[in-house]
């Protein structure tokens, strides 16, 4: 598959999962984002969405809970609006994932496997080792909640993430909380069945293909 082959599965396979969302209802839907939006938004949060995540809001845009909320259930919107949401409450969704897992660092947590090399003992120098170490990550890209899909090409890849070698990426789902971190669908049509329809709940899930996988983040899903 070429390269723009892949790029028109990833927007097609996005649209899909669009669809199936708006036939469960569970949440309301927006009109899709456009082109000049898509660029705006890019620009603004110095992003890229990949094909996937870009055919999924263009197809319809998740703005709220299509029920009201229960008592009890936090009163923040699950849902991104990237049209017309708080660009400073973005920002911080953006950047989550790094600080819960500084938060985490500075809590004890060092990553398996010497990539990170000795953990430093003062907890605040294994916070700025750890924030230097993730620089060169895969940015994520809030989807709903604390799930997440990778950055696509361009701005949003960071150079040495491994993030700019594919138009492929984006497409496994990543639910992302600190240290905790599992794959919740290989794709958004299967994370859209498993979060919102009727899944097997002793089915097991399936992880992603080698190439599929999100580099850094991925590695913390085990």
């Amino acid at each position: 598959m070429t390269g723009d082959e892949a790029v028109r599965e990833g927007v097609r396979a996005g649209a899909q999962a669009a669809r199936r969302l708006a036939e469960l209802g569970v949440c309301t839907l927006g009109p899709g984002l456009s082109d000049a939006e898509f660029d705006r938004i890019e620009a603004e949060y110095g992003i890229v969405f990949a094909p996937g995540h870009r055919g999924f809001l263009a197809a319809g845009l998740p703005v709220d809970r299509a029920a009201p909320r229960e008592q009890g259930e936090s009163p923040r919107n699950p849902w991104p609006n990237w049209r017309d949401g708080d660009p400073e409450r973005i920002r911080e969704r953006l950047g989550r994932p790094v600080e819960e897992l500084l938060f985490s660092v500075e809590h004890g947590w060092w990553l398996p496997g010497g990539r990170w090399g000795q953990r430093p003992a003062d907890p605040a120098e294994a916070v700025a080792a750890a924030r230097a170490a993730l620089s060169f990550v895969p940015t994520l890209i809030p989807l709903y909640s604390h799930r997440y899909l990778a950055a696509g090409t361009g701005m949003g890849a960071r150079t040495g993430s491994g993030t700019e070698a594919g138009v492929a990426e984006g497409r496994p789902v990543l639910s992302v909380v600190g240290a905790d971190t599992i794959h919740y669908g290989r794709d958004l049509a299967e994370w859209v069945e498993r979060e919102f329809g009727d899944p097997d709940p002793g089915e097991r899930w399936p992880e992603p293909a080698a190439g599929d996988r999100v580099p850094f983040w991925s590695d913390l899903a085990g």
